[in-house]
């Protein structure tokens, strides 16, 4: 029997990428590697809406006050050509789900807050009090996430 801790590393040597949500600017994920040579972390500070955490050397989003605004400025800032602005991508890598024990809208209490601040239009309600995402147009900025008052709005990376 394999313990949770060997486990856990297996996974990571399998796939050192596969659980980050990372910023919209790049093209592929083994050039996160190189953030290791960073010693400036310009990404996390370039950022207004504080997102961008670093863990295991690489810059990766945090999704919990605020959402990606897509403004460029973590490409703009990093020095390593990691995340570039010609790599912009109309999606982060994640996908939003709301999950329906947690929401009080699939509750049956009255609740738009996902909906009102999605700029996308993605989060539609079946009825009264039945959101859901529409995966087409949601561009995984995580907005929803920050205003949601019950933590229903769940992330998948992809």
């Amino acid at each position: 029997m394999i313990d949770k801790s060997k486990r856990t590393l297996f996974r990571r040597i399998s796939s050192p990428f596969k659980s980050f949500i990372f910023p919209p600017y790049y093209e592929k994920k083994e050039n996160f590697l190189k953030c290791i040579e960073c010693k400036t972390k310009d990404c996390l500070v370039a950022c207004d809406e504080k997102i961008i955490h670093i863990e295991e050397e690489k810059p990766i989003i945090k999704f919990g006050i605020n959402g990606c605004t897509f403004c460029n400025e973590c490409a703009i800032a990093c020095k390593q050509n990691v995340l570039d602005t010609k790599h912009k991508k109309e999606k982060i890598n994640c996908e939003m789900i709301i999950n329906p024990s947690k929401c009080i809208a699939w509750n049956q209490t009255i609740c738009f807050s996902c909906q009102d601040i999605c700029e996308e239009s993605a989060i539609i309600y079946n009825g009264l009090f039945n959101p859901v995402i529409d995966l087409k147009k949601c561009t995984g900025c995580g907005f929803c996430i920050s205003v949601c008052p019950v933590g229903a709005i769940e992330i998948k990376p992809i």
